[in-house]
């Protein structure tokens, strides 16, 4: 799995370097197995971004840095160049991250994460409720969005990131980008069609098996 979401980043050639940060050592063979730059770090981070604060004090030249999230093998390369093009775009000290539409099936999900966001694409909430709240209907409206776990910052974000405190809101919905976005962090959200489906269950594993066969045969057996 992890070596499909390393190919999806190789393949986008949106970035200067690759590296896989993990603290299991079964992962660091596998990607030292295929070729792939690996980063053993601490089995006390809570988060991937906390990961990636460890990451970049090694790899400290980059004025941006990208979170992969190693469980989403269907990632688009093309989402990547996209959102590596936007976030050249933000004010300094952003943060990007796609979305989604909603469905309803979505709205009902609290492992789904819904998101609002204003006219300038700036993220107002995020939650694993239905937000916003439709008093009175019970169809999901265009505008009911999902959030995709993949985020690009500055630097300089990620280095006031690392000294703030985890949020009491953040720790009652588990969502860390609560805890960026309540102490003032700007978060900008960027649409996409891209329909994530990342593998936390062992059904979803096997769903994604039959996708990646499908492609694989698609593409004249290349992989």
């Amino acid at each position: 799995m992890i070596e499909w979401v390393y190919k999806a980043a190789f393949e986008s050639k949106a970035f200067d370097e690759l590296v896989i940060a993990t603290d299991d050592n079964r992962i660091s063979e596998a990607v030292k197995a295929f070729g792939g730059e690996v980063m053993m770090t601490s089995d006390a981070h809570e988060s991937g971004t906390d990961r990636l604060i460890e990451v970049i004090q090694k790899h400290s030249q980059f004025d941006f840095y990208f979170n992969l999230q190693g469980d989403e093998p269907l990632m688009d390369p093309d989402l990547l160049r996209q959102m590596v093009k936007k976030i050249l775009t933000l004010p300094q000290g952003s943060i990007l991250t796609p979305v989604h539409r909603a469905n309803q099936q979505d709205l009902k999900d609290p492992n789904v994460v819904k998101v609002v966001f204003d006219g300038q694409n700036r993220a107002c909430y995020f939650s694993r409720a239905p937000i916003p709240f439709q008093r009175g209907s019970s169809s999901a409206p265009d505008e009911i969005y999902k959030h995709i776990g993949l985020y690009g910052f500055s630097k300089s974000v990620l280095e006031k990131i690392q000294h703030i405190p985890p949020h009491p809101v953040e720790q009652m919905e588990r969502l860390e980008q609560l805890r960026w976005l309540l102490n003032g962090l700007p978060i900008y959200v960027y649409e996409t069609g891209y329909q994530s489906l990342g593998v936390d269950t062992l059904e979803q594993a096997r769903q994604v098996e039959k996708l990646l066969e499908k492609r694989i045969s698609t593409s004249g057996g290349r992989k």
